[in-house]
């Protein structure tokens, strides 16, 4: 029926995948799945900007963005029904000063409006405001753990080269 299956278990894994995808993944290599989900009516797309597309499935499980200059998965993001852990402990819908106890290399970001983790590329959390007072950040819950590309930044990937 289809080649993937959504697993809201599985581990977030930074600048490797989350709920059974993979990062770097093209997305005709999981196409079959993408169409039975449309069938199915659990999954909306929507062209994110000019040169990504953002798949959701329903029910705020998963997101998956797809640079459509190479049509490869560079971000996958768990949303609030995902159970899946970050480094064995952290999960969407946690409060931050629990995930920043937990791990100490977390920080808020306030150019990225993001909390990132120091050392560790391709991992995201983000919270449910837009620009918050950084010393708000910590009372706040994670509303979504996003996972991407290491190579994202650099000059290559601006124009889907990665």
């Amino acid at each position: 029926m289809h080649d993937v299956a959504v697993d809201i278990m599985a581990p977030i894994l930074p600048n490797e995948g989350l709920g059974g995808f993979r990062l770097r993944t093209g997305i005709i290599e999981i196409q079959r799945f993408i169409r039975y989900l449309e069938m199915q009516s659990a999954l909306s797309y929507k062209p994110y900007n000019l040169f990504v597309v953002r798949y959701m499935l329903e029910n705020d499980t998963v997101s998956i963005d797809v640079d459509v200059r190479n049509g490869k998965i560079f971000q996958l993001m768990a949303g609030r029904a995902y159970q899946g852990l970050l480094f064995g402990t952290i999960k969407v819908g946690m409060p931050v000063k629990e995930a920043m106890a937990f791990d100490p290399r977390l920080y808020y970001d306030e150019v990225e409006e993001v909390i990132l983790c120091k050392g560790c590329p391709g991992v995201s959390l983000n919270v449910p405001e837009i620009d918050p007072p950084p010393e708000l950040v910590p009372e706040m819950v994670i509303d979504a753990i996003s996972v991407y590309i290491a190579e994202i930044d650099t000059y290559n990937a601006q124009y889907g080269y990665w």
